[in-house]
């Protein structure tokens, strides 16, 4: 309470004339760190981290907010099975997030490599591509082993930044509203890498398959027209784990439920004041043979 006493008896004191006012750092932080925000760690959910599955409905537990995200794949393989063809769509409402997209891939016996492009948008604020290079190595002993590598670019509109400790006031010195600076429309390329190992044991009723994924950002580009930055970005990786079980309803259907948590290190996002959200997600989806 008597900091936000103070707020409102600083315009008096300091200037009964001034139209806009601005806190010192010190005062700043001391108002600030109780409402606003400030010297607190701000989370934020990586959409294209998070959605790495097709073919299922997924809830997701972010904190205390719970979202499903609905991702369908459709698959077409040549006759001779040596080629297919993948279309991709997800849904998430909650997140404002909805992507679309496509890929081709080349069967032998040693391994399965696939290019593939994916668009997602919010329609308003964010906008993303990403171009993937995917190669996935089965074995028959040790499961199968998978890595990864996509470029993906990053758009963001204009929005409103943290309040600085600026404001305007009246004649009389009293506070009126707060002035917010405005953040300018910026993008960012980032390269970056996957490695992906799982092991399937198989049943006559059911196949569960322990999954590993573990990504890491290595390279960004960050513009917005103000403030250009290439650099090579510090230690952080992005481990998933968790276990795929498929159930084998008929010869034909099979139902797939999946459990998947998120463990997170970035300590160089961490330093600039923000954390990535970890979610646990539950996964359903299913498959029919033609």
């Amino acid at each position: 309470m008597k900091k936000i006493l103070f707020l409102l008896l600083v315009p008096t004191v300091l200037s009964a004339q001034a139209d806009t006012v601005k806190l010192s750092p010190k005062e700043l932080f001391e108002v600030s760190s109780a409402w606003n925000g400030i010297g607190v760690v701000q989370s934020y959910v990586d959409f294209q981290k998070d959605v790495l599955s097709s073919s299922n409905l997924s809830v997701n537990i972010v904190g205390n907010q719970v979202s499903t995200t609905l991702n369908l794949g459709y698959n077409k393989s040549s006759l001779s099975g040596a080629w297919s063809q993948s279309f991709l769509t997800s849904i998430n409402p909650v997140w404002d997030y909805y992507g679309v997209g496509y890929g081709i891939s080349k069967n032998t016996n040693r391994a399965t490599s696939t290019l593939q492009a994916f668009v997602s948008t919010d329609f308003n604020f964010q906008k993303n591509i990403t171009l993937s290079a995917i190669e996935l190595f089965p074995t028959k002993t040790f499961g199968t082993f998978g890595v990864t590598v996509n470029v993906s670019k990053t758009y963001w509109k204009e929005y409103e930044g943290a309040w600085q400790g600026e404001y305007t006031v009246d004649e009389q010195g009293n506070w009126i509203k707060n002035i917010n600076p405005m953040t300018p429309a910026s993008s960012q390329l980032t390269t970056r890498s996957m490695m992906m190992y799982t092991y399937t044991f198989k049943t006559d009723k059911v196949n569960i398959s322990p999954q590993l994924f573990g990504l890491t950002d290595w390279h960004k580009v960050f513009k917005n027209g103000i403030t250009d930055i290439s650099y090579f970005d510090d230690f952080n990786l992005d481990v998933y784990y968790g276990t795929s079980v498929d159930w084998k309803v008929t010869k034909r259907f099979v139902l797939n439920t999946n459990i998947r948590l998120n463990t997170t290190f970035d300590e160089f996002s961490k330093s600039l004041g923000y954390k990535k959200s970890n979610p646990v997600m539950f996964m359903v989806g299913t498959q029919f043979q033609f």
